[in-house]
């Protein structure tokens, strides 16, 4: 949690300009209603877009650092509020959401299937009937696998003031398909290099473990996609996006 916490104030250092992805979110809430609940929110940047095109949004994340670094960042855009909570175990005074998501996996980042279930619980009360939730998931291979280390530069230069990069590599076993990933964060300026390890483990559930998840938690799963075209998932497909209803 302390490295993650270190990333706060370069979190978005990769410059690249992801409007593509924060419309399609808005186009898929649009569906349901204004009033938009962000898990898992970090800087909270998709919710700061979401929010300039009128949708209400409540973003939250387990580390303070993160929170505080948004409200810096985005704390003056109207319709737009930050909390510091726990996915699994959050409360807020508004109980009837109409849309939420949890994107680029970061439901993976949970370590049990119990933790999922509490998360998935949590976010049901939140929402009103009829309310959407979607997961963008990976399941698993049985097959494992080592990624080499490598360097990974911003595709556009976002800070003036600092050189910022990362060296990392992952290895994937399939007998527990977890996904460990070592990071080294490099920030340069003025004052020289600033040098940080982060490591973090992505847990890929049994897609009936997931299943039952949803089920106990409330949702019903309405579609299910491979891909944010909407492609029908089929048995053998690693992405899995699901679209479940209170």
């Amino acid at each position: 949690m302390e490295a993650y916490e270190k990333h706060a104030y370069i979190w978005d250092w990769d410059g690249f300009d992801n409007s593509n992805e924060y419309k399609y979110w808005c186009k898929y809430a649009e569906k349901f209603g204004k009033k938009v609940l962000l898990p898992m929110c970090a800087l909270g940047e998709s919710g700061n877009y979401m929010a300039q095109k009128g949708f209400m949004v409540t973003a939250f994340d387990i580390t303070e650092k993160m929170i505080i670094e948004g409200k810096q960042r985005f704390g003056s855009t109207a319709n737009l509020t930050f909390e510091t909570a726990d996915i699994c175990s959050f409360s807020f005074r508004e109980r009837a959401f109409d849309f939420s998501f949890i994107t680029n996996q970061d439901l993976h980042l949970l370590p049990t299937v119990n933790d999922v279930e509490k998360a998935l619980a949590s976010i049901q009360k939140h929402l009103r009937m009829g309310g959407c939730l979607v997961l963008e998931l990976l399941i698993g291979s049985d097959k494992s696998a080592y990624y080499p280390k490598q360097i990974f530069h911003p595709r556009v230069t976002r800070f003036n003031d600092k050189k910022i990069w990362k060296e990392s590599e992952s290895r994937y076993d399939g007998q527990t398909k977890t996904n460990h990933i070592s990071q080294e964060v490099y920030v340069e300026d003025i004052n020289g290099v600033e040098h940080f390890n982060y490591s973090i483990c992505l847990h890929y559930f049994e897609r009936s473990e997931i299943l039952a998840a949803i089920k106990k938690a409330g949702f019903k799963v309405v579609n299910e996609f491979c891909s944010r075209d909407r492609e029908e998932w089929a048995e053998g497909k690693q992405n899995w996006i699901l679209e479940l209803i209170k």
